[in-house]
């Protein structure tokens, strides 16, 4: 799948990634159900992998300004 952004809509979903990155952190910290702990990591790390690739992509559309 294929799905452009603006660079300003780009930017916005970066930090509301990063905040929401930030939550599940102190979910997982504060979690004491082992399976729901485990749930909430998968999540983070799917997210986090999604920031990490959006953030290389504004990185390139910077350079090429």
């Amino acid at each position: 799948m294929t799905f452009e952004l603006t660079d300003r809509q780009a930017e916005e979903l970066r930090l509301v990634l990063e905040s929401q990155l930030k939550r599940l952190l102190d979910e997982i910290a504060h979690s004491d159900d082992r399976a729901f702990r485990h749930s909430l990591q998968g999540s983070y790390d799917l997210l986090d992998e999604l920031r990490q690739r959006l953030s290389a992509e504004i990185e390139r559309a910077q350079v090429y300004v």
